[in-house]
């Protein structure tokens, strides 16, 4: 815990970085916990397949107990017109096996009322197992701004749905810390800290870019991070995501240190 925050190693962070690796670099450094991508991403490949890996899962639940780190989410479902729920059940029972409280979601699917019924029948499963399921908005998403997910999040009526804030994709679909101030008391389930420039990607292919490679560390850039943070409650869960453009010569290990580093720097100055 660092000023009350939980601090989790976000998979962006460290990506690439194998899955016990991950957790045994995020314990050197000091972080809490970590987020894992357990399933993947529409588009994207799995590296490191962690759902249906028994040995694997085992060697995960036995090295964080070992090293005092917790699993904080995992990463991400994707809503879409052809959603099938049943093929997400084994990653929610992955999920549940390592106590993660949070998964990730983004929407693919035009069609709202669909995506809000999908979202609720996975909300449901989840809730079961005492997990929260977390909207992440994107600006070339269909749930591209945080009214968009705070719309689908009610759409379900599900206690167990909200919001993953991720500074960046706040600034990049045109929101601030009014509209995050503007939301019903805790939609917000944890924030993903970053920075960047001020000025706007000119087009989504450079937006994506940005977002998993081009971050900046808190207090690098020219993000409203301060005014953001008190919006938020005083203890929430961050996950740290700075994927820097100087990472290629950096270590995984370089990587998580200079990301905590950074953060810690940032908030201790919000405290002075």
């Amino acid at each position: 815990m660092h000023n009350q925050h939980q601090l989790s190693l976000a998979f962006l962070t460290v990506q690439g970085c194998p899955p016990l690796d991950h957790v045994r670099i995020a314990a050197a450094a000091g972080y809490d916990s970590v987020g894992l991508r357990i399933i993947a991403p529409l588009g994207l490949d799995l590296a490191h397949p962690v759902v249906g890996n028994r040995t694997l899962i085992g060697e995960l639940k036995s090295m964080a107990a070992d090293l005092g780190i917790t699993f904080l989410d995992g990463e991400v479902f994707t809503l879409r017109p052809d959603t099938d729920i049943e093929s997400w059940l084994p990653v929610i029972d992955t999920a549940a096996e390592l106590k993660m409280p949070l998964m990730q979601i983004t929407c693919e699917d035009p069609e709202f009322s669909r995506a809000a019924d999908n979202l609720g029948q996975i909300a449901d499963i989840a809730a079961a197992r005492g997990i929260d399921m977390a909207i992440e908005f994107m600006r070339w998403r269909a749930a591209a701004t945080i009214e968009d997910a705070a719309r689908l999040a009610a759409a379900t009526g599900r206690e167990n749905v909200g919001i993953l804030l991720d500074a960046l994709h706040l600034s990049r679909s045109g929101g601030s810390p009014a509209a995050v101030a503007a939301l019903q008391d805790d939609l917000v389930l944890y924030l993903q800290i970053c920075d960047s420039p001020i000025l706007q990607p000119a087009d989504d292919a450079s937006c994506i870019r940005e977002a998993r490679s081009e971050r900046l560390f808190p207090g690098e850039g020219g993000l409203w991070l301060a005014e953001l943070m008190k919006t938020l409650p005083s203890d929430i869960a961050i996950s740290v995501e700075t994927p820097h453009k100087g990472d290629a010569e950096l270590s995984f290990e370089s990587r998580a240190e200079k990301s905590m580093s950074t953060t810690r720097r940032f908030l201790d100055l919000l405290h002075d």
